[in-house]
């Protein structure tokens, strides 16, 4: 291997740890990181010396399929718990806002009950309608994250599979 082979390859697994720690966090696109670190390595180096772009592409799909599924299952888990329209869009925006308020994984947690809450309320329903959504946004979270962190496990593993065995 030679030296910039070597710092290519670093650079990559920089990217593929970083964006697996972010992976596991609300907003912040990890996979879309973890995707980037395959990206650089194919631009980087010669085309023999990298993944194909048909494994790119296949990432980048991938990729899709994690930030699509941080949208609709944020939204899923409040409609399975009951939430109104009005509801789940007041989880999400309590979400994103609560993003911004230290400490962040308080109000990432705290944010989409109280907006739920106040979609529900808005709506005409009751505390508890609104706080039944917010749980059913949180628990939708959950399953986002955890496909997020297994999208970014997966493309890290095709990106190793075919650099060193295909």
């Amino acid at each position: 291997m030679t030296g910039i082979e070597l710092i290519a390859l670093t650079l990559t697994c920089m990217l593929f740890l970083i964006g697996l720690v972010t992976s596991l966090l609300p907003i912040i696109p990890g996979s879309v990181i973890v995707w980037i670190g395959v990206m650089i390595h194919r631009l980087w180096m010669a085309p023999d010396d990298s993944v194909s772009w048909k494994i790119v592409i296949l990432c980048g799909m991938l990729t899709l399929i994690g930030l699509m599924g941080d949208f609709v299952l944020g939204m899923w888990g409040a409609r399975k718990f009951g939430a109104s329209w009005k509801g789940a869009v007041g989880a999400l925006a309590g979400a994103f806002i609560g993003f911004f308020l230290p400490p962040p994984l308080f109000w990432l947690i705290v944010g989409p009950i109280l907006g739920a809450i106040l979609g529900e309320l808005a709506a005409g329903r009751t505390f508890r309608d609104g706080g039944r959504a917010g749980i059913g946004t949180v628990i939708g979270g959950i399953v986002a994250f955890a496909l997020k962190f297994g999208i970014s496990v997966c493309v890290i593993a095709l990106f190793f599979l075919h650099l060193f065995f295909l």
